[in-house]
């Protein structure tokens, strides 16, 4: 197969060259014609010119003598003046009547035919007589002077302009030299030749074995002369008139008597002359023939010499290109598609117009996983799921890895709900392999899906949408997501608020609100800080919309920092107000301990604001140990050790929590407020509250349930042991100025302690 390919592209090449030779030698042929054609046409255009000048002069000696009468008769000054042009056969002067009356002494006076009754003379005498211009007649034998003519005629005018007389000259067209020899052709299938073209008539031909008297009678009809016309036009994509006008000769090709010609034309207005260069097809084919035939046995010659090292240069090759394609379109770890092969992939489907599905996927808590374990493991994981990936979407047009950890798969689904429903069960098969895998691992992913053409007619927004739509998965964790137009709004707002909270922030337009914790006889123990923003342009911001835009733009630290400064100072003033001893709860983000010198941030904002650390309580979430358990840890007992209290919030809801409370410094629980919604008609959730405040119990530990807003359930967690609660149903979330009153209303509706 190597061997036939290789003979294919020689022959390709070969091909290429034969085309390349025969170009140019019918560039050559079509030089030569043109070359040949401005030469003769200088030339011809010369002696017209020359024969126009000699007859004015005789003319006009004429007209000076006064001898323009009807007198016949030899005049000797006549013969000097033809002597300056070595190609006339004689000339004359005729009367208006077409009888030749003047003349030089080589014409035969008797035997003159009369101008106008010759059919050869008559046509070209009447031109003349109608032009200002010289006028090239038919060209015929003239028995007057023994020879092959080509007449060209003047009019003599009187001051009227009316016509006194007609000078003619006979110019030789059967001569050996000159620009009307009959040796101007180069070969059997060369010819040059001058046609009328008012007429078709052929005044001249040099050619093989063509003489006067065989083309002098030659005359193309209107329908030839049509055609011709229409070749030229053809050839030289321009019109007649403006063929006619170019300085230039034109190209043409012609199909006559079953040969074809190539030749060179050009057209003189002044004398209404077609002059012609042209050859047979066959010469430029010999031509041709003789330098192919050379170069096909020197191509067979270095073909069989040179066969092996090209076969063996083509294979290494080979080889080399499909290693680095390969390489530029697959990931190193995981030999999936890298982006440039997915991009690529999407841009064929796109130009074919054909539907498809872009399928995101990004690893949920992959850093954790890094920091805990290290960059060596993390790439197992990836090679894992990649493994994992790849088998469950072998039907599909491909899995890719983008980078870090995300992932596509390029899907043959297209329909919005069938698309979801592959990226569910894909979610699931993922989680399914990795936990039966080697590695063992509970892992978690958002998945994104967009469908072309339906969620984006180009490459740039099927991706986009795509993003979108893992953007929202994300925001949930381990969720499914498929674009929705309404993603574009919110992408929107997110980038909105992201402007708006920088400013917000170094303005200090976020306040704070504060929330009681009261204890079973519904006394007021504490206050968490809650976060508000009310922007002049968003309006109202919720907090998990801003603190999420904070998480992703690189500003929780930042506005982390503000709240706690914030509450501490609020805090300050509710309990000179309240004149009791409260806790304040503070939420920190995981970003905010892994920051260098966090504990002794928070201690000297306490120190600022004068509040004792046993009143503070740090809120966290097991993010936070997800992030870097191994840092977070001494940051924690720092701070517990200065008498800060730390509280675990959303308990439950995380699949490590348990594992991690016996390793971790923790004062307190919070029960998320999902599982106290449903603590009356939910048994699982009864069930799942009554072993966390068992656990917290055990381990010594305040337990906290949020979201208490019934009486039903502050009455059922009191009987399960819970210490503390908040919730609407004691207090909404109020300004910092409002504590103290609220404190005092709640105060005075408890009962007594026992």
């Amino acid at each position: 197969m190597l061997f036939w390919l290789v003979v294919a592209v020689g022959v390709l090449v070969l091909s290429f060259i034969l085309t390349s030779i025969w170009q140019s030698t019918l560039r050559a042929q079509e030089a030569h014609h043109q070359s040949r054609v401005q030469l003769i046409s200088q030339s011809a255009i010369n002696v017209l010119r020359t024969q126009e000048l000699i007859l004015d002069v005789a003319a006009a000696e004429l007209v000076r003598q006064d001898l323009v009468n009807a007198t016949p008769e030899v005049l000797p000054f006549l013969d000097n003046i033809m002597e300056a042009s070595p190609a006339l056969a004689g000339f004359g002067m005729a009367l208006p009547d077409g009888q030749l009356v003047k003349v030089t002494s080589t014409v035969d006076v008797s035997l003159m035919p009369n101008l106008l009754e010759q059919e050869e003379s008559r046509d070209g005498f009447q031109r003349a007589m109608e032009s200002d211009r010289l006028v090239v007649g038919r060209t015929y034998y003239l028995p007057a002077v023994g020879a092959w003519i080509i007449p060209a005629r003047k009019a003599i005018r009187d001051a009227s302009g009316q016509v006194i007389a007609v000078m003619s000259a006979g110019i030789r067209a059967d001569g050996e030299k000159g620009v009307f020899g009959n040796n101007l052709h180069t070969g059997a299938d060369d010819s040059v030749m001058i046609v009328r073209e008012h007429d078709g008539y052929l005044q001249f031909m040099s050619s093989e074995g063509v003489t006067p008297d065989m083309y002098a009678h030659i005359q193309r009809t209107p329908e030839q002369r049509e055609e011709d016309r229409q070749g030229l036009i053809a050839a030289n994509d321009a019109s007649l008139e403006e063929l006619k006008v170019s300085p230039e000769p034109s190209i043409y090709y012609s199909h006559r008597d079953g040969d074809t010609f190539i030749g060179g034309a050009w057209y003189s207005p002044d004398y209404e002359l077609w002059i012609v260069s042209e050859s047979n097809i066959r010469s430029v084919w010999s031509t041709f023939l003789d330098r192919a035939l050379v170069l096909l046995a020197v191509f067979v010659a270095l073909f069989f010499l040179l066969f092996y090292l090209v076969r063996q240069i083509e294979r290494a090759e080979k080889k080399r290109r499909s290693a680095l394609m390969y390489q530029s379109r697959h990931d190193d770890l995981t030999s999936l598609l890298n982006r440039v092969g997915m991009i690529d992939q999407i841009q064929q489907l796109v130009n074919r117009d054909e539907g498809f599905g872009v399928v995101l996927l990004d690893i949920d808590n992959f850093r954790g996983i890094n920091d805990r374990f290290g960059q060596e493991h993390g790439d197992k994981v990836l090679s894992e799921f990649a493994r994992c990936l790849g088998e469950l979407t072998s039907e599909q047009y491909g899995a890719s890895r983008l980078g870090g950890d995300e992932f596509a798969v390029i899907s043959r689904i297209r329909e919005p709900e069938k698309l979801l429903a592959f990226c569910s069960d894909l979610l699931r098969g993922l989680a399914r392999h990795m936990a039966t895998g080697p590695l063992g691992l509970q892992l978690g992913a958002s998945v994104g899906a967009a469908a072309f053409p339906d969620h984006g007619d180009s490459f740039n927004s099927v991706i986009r949408s795509a993003h979108l739509a893992l953007y929202q998965a994300k925001r949930t964790r381990n969720d499914v997501c498929l674009y929705r137009n309404e993603f574009e709004a919110g992408y929107l707002r997110r980038v909105h608020i992201e402007q708006r909270l920088r400013g917000a922030i170094h303005q200090g337009r976020i306040f704070m609100a504060y929330q009681p914790q009261l204890d079973a006889c519904g006394r007021v123990v504490g206050v968490e800080a809650l976060a508000r923003w009310d922007d002049e342009e968003l309006g109202y911001v919720p907090p998990n919309e801003f603190v999420e835009v904070a998480e992703s733009c690189g500003l929780m630290v930042e506005l982390g920092n503000y709240v706690l400064g914030r509450s501490l100072s609020d805090f300050r003033t509710i309990l000179d107000q309240a004149r009791m001893p409260l806790e304040l709860s503070v939420n920190i983000s995981a970003m905010q301990f892994m920051q260098s010198g966090f504990a002794e941030l928070v201690l000297s904002e306490l120190q600022k604001h004068g509040v004792h650390p046993h009143y503070l309580t740090l809120e966290i979430t097991e993010t936070v140990f997800m992030a870097g358990f191994d840092q977070v840890i001494p940051v924690l007992e720092h701070l517990r050790r200065e008498g800060i209290s730390l509280s675990m919030d959303d308990f439950g809801t995380g699949y490590s929590s348990l594992s991690l409370l016996r390793k971790l410094p923790i004062d307190e629980l919070k029960i998320d407020k999902n599982f106290v919604d449903n603590i009356i008609d939910d048994e699982p959730a009864r069930n799942m509250v009554e072993s966390i405040i068992a656990i917290g119990k055990n381990h010594r530990m305040r337990l906290v349930a949020e979201g208490v807003e019934e009486q039903a359930q502050f009455s059922t967690l009191v009987a399960m042991g819970c210490g503390r609660f908040q919730g609407y149903l004691f207090s909404r979330p109020v300004p910092a100025s409002n504590v103290a009153s609220v404190v005092r209303q709640c105060n005075d509706k408890a009962m007594p302690s026992a």
